[in-house]
């Protein structure tokens, strides 16, 4: 299987060869078509196996171009969000799309002007982003791609107050996608109340 068959579109497949990568692995193979369909997905693979790609390909060959931010992608730790964030931008680098990293432990400033200078795709961890949508530094109403990274780390940190309220300002009609080493009886419960 080689990602030219996965229907990705000819940007992306340019920064997947950029990157280095050769051939899908096998999360990629069974997540990247149907999160190109559309389809709420919910993941589990182990950390190494390629989760990060799986749904930023995908992702990004859906958003097609620039525009609003349409993409949320939550982390339960800044490391992971600065990692997806870094991941968006080498596999954009032949599109014009732009990602954004919002976290906590630093000012708001730059992270201010990254967002009015405009994004697609947002990285977040839950703390920091519900400060700035209580600053008003950004809104949620056009979210169409939600992903949930790392659900069960998110669970053992205690996000998942947070991150059920940040799930219920997104938009009713979007697709919810939900990456997870395992896959615990609250988490299903979670997916459940979540996916379509």
């Amino acid at each position: 299987m080689s990602f030219s068959k996965l229907g990705l579109s000819e940007a992306v497949l340019k920064g997947v060869q950029a990157v280095g990568y050769t051939e899908p692995t096998a999360i990629q193979v069974r997540a990247i078509p149907p999160v190109i369909e559309g389809r709420d997905l919910i993941a589990s693979a182990q950390t190494g196996t390629g989760k990060t790609a799986a749904f930023a390909l995908p992702i990004l060959t859906r958003l097609k171009q620039h525009g609003k931010c349409r993409c949320l992608v939550l982390e339960p730790t800044r490391e992971l969000a600065a990692q997806v964030e870094t991941a968006f931008r080498d596999y954009a680098r032949f599109t014009d799309l732009r990602a954004a990293l919002i976290h906590g432990g630093v000012g708001y400033h730059n992270q201010q002007r990254e967002l009015q200078r405009g994004v697609d795709i947002v990285a977040a961890t839950p703390g920091r982003l519900e400060d700035h949508l209580n600053r008003r530094t950004l809104h949620l109403n056009d979210i169409e791609i939600l992903v949930l990274d790392e659900v069960d780390r998110m669970l053992d940190i205690g996000f998942l107050p947070a991150v059920k309220r940040l799930v219920s300002l997104c938009p009713k009609a979007r697709q919810t996608l939900f990456f997870s080493a395992t896959v615990p009886p609250e988490i299903a419960q979670f997916a459940a109340w979540a996916l379509r």
